[in-house]
């Protein structure tokens, strides 16, 4: 069995961040399915899964969880929780050992591995994510941590699933942003409503606007592209959905803050260790 330390993850690590009680990390899963191994995380953390089908052991969710999801793990979890076929996209948000050793006085939080299916928790996740890949606000993204944390400890916190047709198309979005031509009206016409009733309770459910999470789909399938193969920018910019290469540069810079060669030549290993530039 393999002992994570706090801020490690299985997956190729695309960006990141740090404070001084929080560590959060976007990634990629890499490999395949088999490569994860059984392992023990040191510390606690949130599992923002992103895209992808995830293989989870947490309390309160289904054996193969479905994009967007958020899970919660308490420090000593041990699990073998991984992307069927290797396959998906993740943020993790993990905390200072310090940091959850103080919170036990405040907030009563979950004492196992758990999916936690409150609303506010998904969106605030969405917030913490999208900053991540945005400005990179130390102190905004801790305050949202913090906003995370409280979500997960709250009871009355708003729960269940939003309506079918967001899920809907939430997927379509993830499935289809590599179709160039393709639009939110598109989007909204396949799932039967009007563009302007879906830009309102996307955001209410996801926290972020369909035309956000096409874009995001877009760079991390090309950043995921840049790792895996060694094709030129100008076919990764069509593969993805890009209008070009210069459209591709110019939203991969405006989410990493570097140009795609750039990040290419920064992917390192399949198990992203704490302290790695990224």
């Amino acid at each position: 069995m393999i002992d994570l330390k706090p801020g490690q993850f299985y997956g190729a690590p695309q960006f990141g961040a740090s404070g001084s009680n929080f560590d959060i990390r976007a990634l990629a899963a890499s490999g395949s399915e088999h490569d994860v191994h059984l392992h023990t995380h040191d510390d606690a953390h949130f599992i923002l899964v992103l895209s992808g089908l995830y293989i989870s052991t947490a309390r309160g969710a289904a054996d193969f969880v479905r994009a967007p999801a958020l899970i919660f793990n308490p420090p000593g979890t041990t699990h073998r929780d991984r992307f069927v076929k290797g396959v998906g996209t993740f943020v993790g948000v993990s905390l200072r050992s310090a940091t959850f050793r103080d919170l036990r006085d405040v907030l009563s939080l979950p004492t196992h591995a758990v999916e936690l299916r409150c609303r506010d928790g998904l969106t605030t996740a969405f917030r913490i994510a999208r900053e991540l890949r945005d400005s990179r606000d130390t102190v905004v993204m801790e305050s949202m941590t913090w906003e995370l944390l409280a979500t997960a400890a709250a009871p009355r916190c708003r729960t269940g699933d939003p309506p079918s047709w967001v899920l809907c198309a939430y997927e379509a979005i993830m499935d289809r942003a590599t179709e160039a031509r393709l639009n939110v009206g598109d989007v909204a016409a396949e799932i039967g409503v009007h563009p302007v009733h879906l830009a309102r309770v996307f955001r209410a459910a996801w926290g972020c606007s369909p035309g956000e999470l096409l874009r995001w789909r877009r760079v991390d399938r090309a950043a995921d592209m840049l790792c895996r193969s060694d094709i030129s920018g100008a076919q990764i910019a069509a593969q993805v959905g890009f209008a070009d290469q210069s459209h591709m540069t110019r939203a991969f810079r405006a989410t990493y803050g570097i140009a795609p060669g750039g990040y290419r030549q920064r992917h390192v290993s399949r198990i992203q260790a704490s302290d790695t530039d990224v």
